[in-house]
């Protein structure tokens, strides 16, 4: 809303901080980030599509996958349409190619939750997750995992694993210090 003030500098000191991070990337593929937090409402969604959005402004190709299937909301921050998205991917019933959305830029994209699945830590852990994320780091310099709270489910952890880490949002006042211990163990 504001691109000239001080909190769209904070994300760009984000965006800076990650092309400083060193990774055993090949070359020619983009590096996945996994954007979680501890618990609900502590600004993981607003760090990941923000991020993106720093990235995407700086000339990268960027994918943001709402992965948070049990309260996708990326598409609401957005102000995208969000009923087809990563779901129906993972079921079978459409291709990436279907769902992913263009936004702002034309080297930002959007792959939004879709409606709420039954079996959401089934298809997030599937062989097809993996593959299709395995396939947009051939084609984006970054793609960027809005997951779960850890609280909620284990599946950052996961994807955390496929990164080779997590950038994990923390909110003064919502959560707790047992919390982040117990995800910080969990995690390590």
């Amino acid at each position: 809303a504001q691109p000239g003030g001080p909190i769209a500098e904070e994300y760009r000191r984000i965006r800076t901080n990650i092309s400083f991070l060193k990774t055993d990337r090949v070359a020619g593929e983009g590096q996945l980030i996994v954007i979680s937090s501890v618990s609900p409402a502590e600004g993981k969604t607003t760090t990941a599509v923000n991020v993106a959005a720093a990235l995407a402004e700086d000339g990268a190709k960027v994918l943001l996958i709402d992965a948070d299937l049990r309260h996708p909301s990326v598409a609401k921050h957005l102000g995208i349409e969000g009923h087809a998205g990563l779901a129906h991917v993972l079921s079978g019933q459409m291709t990436p190619k279907d769902v992913v959305q263009s936004y702002w830029k034309p080297n930002l994209h959007i792959l939004p939750g879709g409606k709420r699945p039954a079996n959401a830590g089934v298809l997030l852990g599937s062989e097809t997750m993996k593959l299709m994320v395995e396939q947009a780091l051939t084609q984006y310099d970054y793609v960027i995992i809005d997951t779960a709270p850890l609280t909620v489910s284990n599946d950052g952890a996961v994807f955390g694993r496929w990164a080779k880490g997590l950038l994990l949002v923390v909110c003064r006042n919502v959560c707790k210090k047992k919390f982040l211990q117990e995800a910080a163990d969990t995690l390590a």
